[in-house]
């Protein structure tokens, strides 16, 4: 330990952890000196009474001038792990830690993971973050077990031998021009055009009469229109 105060450089590194403790949204923020050691501590709880509030800020602030006056971080952890009081129980949030016994428990358990390397505290390995970060992998096989060989044996080997059916050629699109259609170019077409026809053929008999009727066309010889009312 330390006669003199060990201060914190102006910009430090460090995380901050949020998690839920017992149903309390708990905050956890470090600060760091240049060599990466822990050198000072937050705590901040979401809705909860002044007085709590305020013994967790002393409570913060008393580890940090500790840990800046050269008390071990070990010696923390080992004085307050385990300490039990409400709220406690499930921990959300937290990678590594789902279980405590207190908030100050979830504090240092998280410390010392973080700074000493107790892996033995966290109830999830590092392994088993391995895993989970890795994810399926991009290649997909047939369903099977896994055999002598190191293979897979197909759980179906009649279904692996067939060959996939060949997919079904698409049907060719036909088109049906309209019986009474003139296309552009053709003599009834011209006619039409010439009368002051638009030269398109009436949905309803099919001629060659149709006249502009505002926004519509209208047939002059049965009266149908192409939706006007």
């Amino acid at each position: 330990m330390r006669t003199y105060r060990r201060k914190l450089p102006n910009r430090r590194g460090g995380y901050t952890q949020a998690a839920s403790v017992g149903g309390t949204k708990l905050y956890l923020r470090t600060g760091e000196y240049e060599d990466g050691t822990l050198g000072e501590i937050f705590l901040d709880i979401h809705k909860e009474g002044a007085a709590f509030r305020a013994v967790l800020n002393c409570f913060a602030i008393a580890v940090s001038m500790g840990l800046q006056h050269g008390v071990p971080l070990e010696e923390f952890c080992d004085a307050f792990l385990f300490t039990r009081f409400e709220p406690n129980g499930m921990v959300q949030g937290s990678d590594t830690v789902k279980f405590s016994t207190s908030i100050i428990d979830f504090v240092f358990r998280e410390l010392a993971i973080s700074y000493l390397g107790r892996f033995e505290l966290a109830q999830v390995e590092p392994e088993q973050l391995m895993q989970l970060a890795g994810g399926l992998k991009p290649e997909s096989h047939a369903p099977g077990l896994a055999n002598a060989n190191g293979g897979m044996t197909p759980l179906f080997p009649e279904a692996a031998n067939e060959a996939p059916a060949p997919e079904p050629a698409p049907l060719p699109i036909q088109v049906h021009a309209h019986a009474g259609a003139a296309k552009p170019g053709t003599s009834a077409y011209k006619a039409a055009r010439e009368k002051g026809y638009t030269g398109d053929p009436c949905p309803e008999c099919g001629h060659l009469t149709l006249v502009r009727n505002g926004a519509c066309l209208k047939c002059q010889t049965c009266g149908a229109t192409t939706g006007c009312s």
